[in-house]
């Protein structure tokens, strides 16, 4: 069975260069402003402002980074290894989601599998 985990393990290291371009461009993209002079018009007195004091992505926001590791692992992105509140950088949800998704990846680690909606039957 180790052989098996270092085997996945080697798979995992392979696939990681492209996850994390996906992952930055997915990042990149989600945290950019719908309109750049929002946050450089944002008030900021002495108590700072409501722009800087959220996360620059929630945690909520990063399960949809679900479709990248599906299409680059064939694995969902469990919403138990995603840390509540979210992530101030690309940098820190790279270095707290990687570690996480390889031990998912090889079986080290188990999360609850999510139960697919059923679609509606027609009459």
């Amino acid at each position: 069975m180790k052989a098996d985990v270092e085997e996945l393990r080697k798979q995992f290291a392979s696939k990681l260069p492209a996850l994390s371009k996906s992952l930055k461009d997915w990042y990149d993209e989600e945290t950019a402003a719908i309109d750049g002079s929002i946050v450089s018009a944002a008030p900021s007195g002495s108590g700072g402002s409501i722009i800087s004091a959220r996360p620059a992505i929630d945690s909520k926001r990063v399960v949809d980074a679900t479709l990248i590791t599906e299409e680059v692992l064939d694995i969902e992105l469990p919403p138990e290894i995603i840390k509540a509140g979210g992530y101030e950088t690309y940098e820190a949800m790279l270095d707290h989601i990687v570690p996480l998704l390889e031990k998912v990846f090889t079986g080290e680690l188990t999360v609850k599998k999510r139960k697919r909606v059923k679609e509606p039957e027609t009459v």
